[in-house]
């Protein structure tokens, strides 16, 4: 198994993620490695979570309202 890697950004992390699911899916690991892949992209999942909610919190939307430009944050659950 490949020794635990800290991602510091997005796409490789993703990118591995990617590798996991491929591995679990052809079914040709042992229920060893299975385990430590799953756990291991669990682990990727909450990472890639968390740098999406702080771009989140980054994403201004720009709106022009009375001829104005005005900057708001972004609401994922309204806009």
């Amino acid at each position: 198994m490949t020794a635990k890697k800290k991602y510091t950004d997005y796409e490789s992390a993703l990118e591995r993620l990617e590798t996991i699911t491929d591995d679990l899916e052809n079914g040709e690991k042992s229920l060893e490695d299975s385990i430590t892949l799953y756990t291991e992209g669990l682990e990727i999942a909450k990472f890639c979570n968390g740098k999406l909610e702080e771009a989140e919190k980054k994403v201004k939307i720009i709106t022009e309202e009375n001829g104005e430009l005005l900057e708001t944050n972004f609401d994922s659950e309204g806009n």
